[in-house]
C-alpha cells in the first residue's frame, strides 16, 4: 500500500494582472513551485472569460506544509487589504512525495 502524507493546497483565484506578483511573494517567501491555470466562469465580479479580450482571471495553486501557509496568508490579506481582488481558499490534500514540498517551502 502507498502512504500518503497530508498537506494543504493554497489555490488563489485572481486577474491575471497580478500574476507577476503572486510568483514575486512566493520567491519572497521561498516558494518555487506552483501551477497557474487560466479560468473563465462568473461570480461577484460578473462573467469572466479569456476570449473577451480583457484581462481574464487565473488559478494558482500551491501545495504547502500547513506550517509554512502562514504567512503566505498573511501577504496575500495585506494585497487584499490594499484594493486586490483575490478569492483564496485551502483545500486538505494528501500526497505520496512529502519531500518535494517540503524543499519548496522555506
Amino acid at each position: 500500500m502507498v502512504s500518503l502524507y497530508a498537506e494543504k493546497m493554497l489555490n488563489i483565484i485572481s486577474n491575471d494582472s497580478l500574476e507577476e506578483k503572486l510568483v514575486c511573494m512566493f520567491k519572497k517567501y521561498g516558494v518555487n513551485a506552483y501551477t497557474i491555470v487560466q479560468a473563465r466562469g462568473a461570480g461577484s465580479s460578473g462573467d469572466v472569460s479569456y476570449m473577451s479580450g480583457f484581462d481574464a482571471n487565473i488559478v494558482v495553486k500551491v501545495i504547502l506544509p500547513e506550517s509554512k501557509m502562514q504567512v503566505i496568508l498573511e501577504s496575500i490579506e495585506r494585497k487584499i487589504k490594499k484594493g486586490y481582488h483575490l478569492t483564496v481558499y485551502i483545500t486538505d490534500i494528501e500526497v505520496i512525495t512529502p519531500e518535494k514540498f517540503e524543499k519548496i517551502a522555506r
